[in-house]
């Protein structure tokens, strides 16, 4: 039986495409031996690096100052300069980043409470929640109230 296998040649000419016999690749041999281990990109290295540039310090300008902000604090103040400006999707995405927060904080003082033994009826978040949504509402009233009313011709 034939072997399929290439003999190197007794003359074998080096160049493009064509390595010396002794530096090519060994059957069996894996071509990066010294690479990256496996693993090495796990979610919690992603999540590092994700971290490490949303906390590096960018250079923002403010009026006439520049000043140097976590990259995160820069992308937060853009995204509430657009919400006060009337955008509606970022004032959704920072009214859900607001409400969420605070959900968070109610939750653990709640948690605290508890692990104290004290049993608050209300938190004190969520009575300036109650009062903020209050005082909202009386100024919708009063403005639907405005709406309707005859203008007044002032001399």
């Amino acid at each position: 039986m034939t072997s399929h296998r290439k003999e190197p040649p007794t003359k074998y000419e080096v160049g493009y495409g064509n390595p010396p016999v002794r530096t090519r690749f060994r059957k069996g041999q894996s071509g990066n031996p010294g690479g990256r281990p496996r693993g090495v990109m796990t979610a919690r290295r992603i999540a590092d690096l994700v971290l490490k540039e949303a906390y590096r310090l960018v250079k923002v300008r403010e009026g006439d100052n520049v000043v140097k902000l976590p990259a995160i604090q820069a992308i937060l103040r853009a995204q509430v300069a657009n919400a006060a400006k009337g955008n509606g999707p970022a004032q959704r995405a920072v009214i859900e980043v607001v409400q969420a927060i605070e959900r968070e904080i109610a939750t653990q003082a709640a948690a605290r409470e508890r692990a104290q033994g004290k049993t608050s009826k209300i938190s004190d978040l969520e009575v300036a929640r109650r009062i903020a949504f209050l005082l909202e509402r009386g100024q919708h009233e009063l403005l639907r109230q405005n709406a309707g009313a005859p203008m007044r011709d002032e001399k």
